[in-house]
Parts: structure tokens; C-alpha cells; sequence
């Protein structure tokens, strides 16, 4: 197929802002990486105030008339302490909240943010290397009883899918979207790190798809995975060559994700935010650190476009902004 253009009109939001408070993590998963998951070092754990004033900087950047949706990531952001009172100032600021977290920690933890439950989604990611299965149960029905919006991810973890058909038996009213792991892989060695190994301190790896080349997923586990029908949600979609439809998953998966070259329009439509208060125009992070969010102002969303200059766009929401191929 020529590609020339990719369009999505029906965004939800106006501006996105992806957000990792913190790179620390309570679990030590075999196939993130390591820098997503840093041992928790308490002292280092961002300030709930001082969060809440980079908030305002946002809020203060974008018309009053137009929405933010915010989606926190980490590590694992529920280890900042407080962290309710930077959800509960965001939603009364109408800003959009999607928060992700293992779903791990002491219930009494999610209990002092219950109140924010209404306005917020929770995506829950369960990594059965480490999770309980009846503690996500748990937590899951909290959400629920306090009128939560809630999601559950299973990682396809290599010999660990019965863990996730016993969840999926025990959430029988909560749909669980099974998502593949990317393992990691050193193309040096030619070594796949494997279930329960850690990960934290490995050097020189980098995730990588199996396709049945890594040792990793047994030939009955591809064979199930293959035969994955999940739903994709219609906030994936978008248009090709203005009358073509069709879904950031599926269009990953073909890896068609390749626009080096293009002219972009990721400048006015979405940010990162780093757990040092860095932010980037995106993942892909195409013009380099624009400033940091608990210094001074920075110009946040700009009317402009700019040059893709990565091999491979690989992140969902950043495959549907409005892209032209150049002639």
C-alpha cells in the first residue's frame, strides 16, 4: 500500500500528556526495561506538590475550551506518596486522567485515592511473574464499588498463561485484554531473558517480538496467541489516504509504522514528561528536551510541524497524529 497521509479527527482529547512521575518500580518483571523499573529509593520519590504545580503550568497552556487528557505511567506511580492529591487536583481542573499501575500495593494505598476513582480511568497491567491473582480481584471490585472506571492488561508472560486464565476465571464480568510480551533481547549474545529472570541490571538488551526465533514462547503458546480475537478500541482508530480505515494495532502489526521523513504534527498534540521533569514532544521525543516542567515556563504545544527523523513510530496514539509524507 502508498501511504501518504494520516489523519484521526475524532481525537477524544485536544492535547495529550504522557506523564512517568517516577521510573521506580516494586517489581522486577524479565521483560521491561530496566529503565522503567529502578529499585525505590524513597528520598527520590517526586514531591506531590510540586507535581500538582507543573500541573497548573499545562492547564495554564491550553485554551480553556479545549481538553488534556493526561496518562500517568512509570515505574509504578502509585508509590508517590500522596499521590491522590495530585489525581484529585487534575480532575477538578478537568483534566482527563488515565493512571497505570500494577495493582500491587496494600489496598489502604488505592483506598486514600478512591475518592478520584470517578474521574479517572485505571488501567491495571497484571505481570504474573509477581502478581496475586485474588489481590487484583480485590482491587478491581474496589474500583468498581466506588463507581471506577477500570481496565486489566494480562502480560502473555512465557509459562505463565494458566495464571491468567485464572484471573480471567475470577474477573468472569471484567473484560482482560491479553497483551504479547516483547522479551528482552541482547542480538550480541543471542540470549533471550527468560521468565523470573531479572532485569534490572541487564545491559545491552533491547525488547524484541517473537516470532517463534527467540526461544522464548513454546510453539503451543504462539499457536494461542495467534489465535488472539480481542476487540480494538475504537479510540485506535484512524484514516489512511483520507478513505481508508483502519487501527493503531493493526497497522503496528503489519509494521508499516514507518515514516521517517514525513512532516508530523506531533508538536501540538502531545508531550512527555520524564521522571527528572524533562519533557519531549513524545515518545519519540523528535526535537530533542524543550525544557523542564519544574523550571521555568516552557512553550508547550506549538502550531508547527516538524520533521520525523526515527526509523519506526511505535507508540499507539503517536502513530494517528496527523502525518504528510513529503514529495
Amino acid at each position: 500500500m502508498n501511504i501518504s497521509k494520516i489523519e484521526k479527527t475524532d481525537w477524544y482529547e485536544d492535547y495529550i500528556v504522557h506523564w512517568r512521575p517516577t521510573d521506580m518500580c516494586n517489581y522486577d518483571c524479565s521483560y521491561c526495561d530496566p529503565s522503567n523499573h529502578l529499585a525505590i529509593n524513597k528520598a527520590k520519590l517526586p514531591d506531590v506538590n510540586r507535581l500538582i504545580a507543573a500541573s497548573k503550568k499545562i492547564r495554564d497552556a491550553v485554551p480553556t475550551n479545549k481538553s488534556v487528557l493526561v496518562y500517568i505511567t512509570g515505574g509504578e506511580p502509585f508509590l508517590v506518596k500522596d499521590v491522590h492529591k495530585w489525581l484529585n487536583w487534575m480532575g477538578e481542573n478537568k483534566m482527563r486522567v488515565a493512571i497505570f499501575t500494577n495493582g500491587s500495593l496494600p489496598l489502604r494505598v488505592y483506598d486514600y485515592s478512591k475518592e478520584s476513582f470517578k474521574n479517572i480511568n485505571i488501567k491495571i497491567s497484571f505481570h504474573p511473574e509477581s502478581a496475586d491473582v485474588d489481590k487484583i480481584v480485590d482491587f478491581v471490585n474496589m474500583i468498581k464499588d466506588n463507581d471506577g472506571n477500570v481496565e486489566v492488561r494480562a502480560m502473555l508472560a512465557q509459562g505463565l498463561f494458566d495464571k491468567i486464565f485464572e484471573l480471567e476465571k475470577k474477573l468472569k464480568d471484567t473484560p482482560i485484554y491479553k497483551i504479547p510480551v516483547n522479551p528482552l533481547y541482547n542480538k550480541t549474545t543471542k540470549i533471550t531473558n527468560q521468565t523470573f529472570e531479572s532485569s534490572r541490571e541487564l545491559k545491552g538488551y533491547r525488547q524484541k517480538l517473537d516470532n517463534g526465533d527467540l526461544n522464548y514462547y513454546t510453539k503451543q503458546e504462539l499457536e494461542f496467541i495467534e489465535t488472539l480475537e480481542q476487540k480494538t478500541p475504537s479510540y485506535l482508530n484512524f484514516t489512511i489516504n483520507d478513505t481508508i480505515e483502519t487501527n493503531a494495532i493493526d497497522f503496528l502489526q503489519q509494521r508499516i509504522n514507518k515514516f521517517q521523513g514525513w512532516k508530523c504534527g506531533i508538536t501540538n498534540k502531545k508531550i512527555l514528561i520524564e521522571a527528572n521533569g524533562n519533557v519531549k514532544y513524545g515518545t519519540c521525543a523528535a526535537t530533542g528536551i524543550i525544557g523542564n516542567i519544574f523550571e521555568k515556563e516552557i512553550d508547550l504545544f506549538k502550531e508547527e510541524w516538524t520533521i520525523c527523523n526515527k526509523e519506526v513510530c511505535s507508540t499507539l496514539d503517536e502513530i494517528m497524529i496527523t502525518k504528510f509524507k513529503l514529495n
